[in-house]
């Protein structure tokens, strides 16, 4: 899930965060801000709560939001299909003449489709 919130432009990129009273401080954790939060949004609200901040100080950025350990178990599953064809591999090639070729090459296209459409995953995650 992509999340924004704000965050200072200086060299330590702290998150910045508003008070009640319209006073900025900055925070080790996000604030998060509605998906549709824009620069212009938050400058226009401030002006007509009375607010003055220095905007050309903070910015704006996007995040991807995930429970812990819910990507990394999404990904070791995605994994199995390259790690099958691999030991497939090492049959067919440690052993050449105790295989019955034609069974393990249709295995290996069978781990060979499902090792793209994983990688493609992936791919489409990270």
């Amino acid at each position: 899930m992509k999340v924004r919130t704000l965050r200072m432009k200086d060299g330590f990129k702290e998150f910045a965060m508003f008070d009640e009273e319209g006073c900025l401080y900055t925070s080790e954790t996000p604030q998060l801000l509605p998906t549709t939060a824009t620069m212009e949004d938050l400058i226009k609200y401030h002006e007509m709560e009375d607010f003055e901040t220095d905007f050309d100080k903070l910015e704006i950025v996007e995040f991807d939001l995930a429970e812990s350990g819910v990507i990394g178990a999404d990904i070791r599953n995605k994994l199995t299909p390259p790690k099958n064809l691999v030991s497939l591999l090492e049959v067919l090639f440690d052993n050449p003449e105790s295989v019955d070729k034609d069974k393990i090459m249709k295995i290996i296209r069978k781990e060979m489709n499902a090792t793209k459409k994983s990688v493609e995953y992936i791919a489409q995650l990270l």
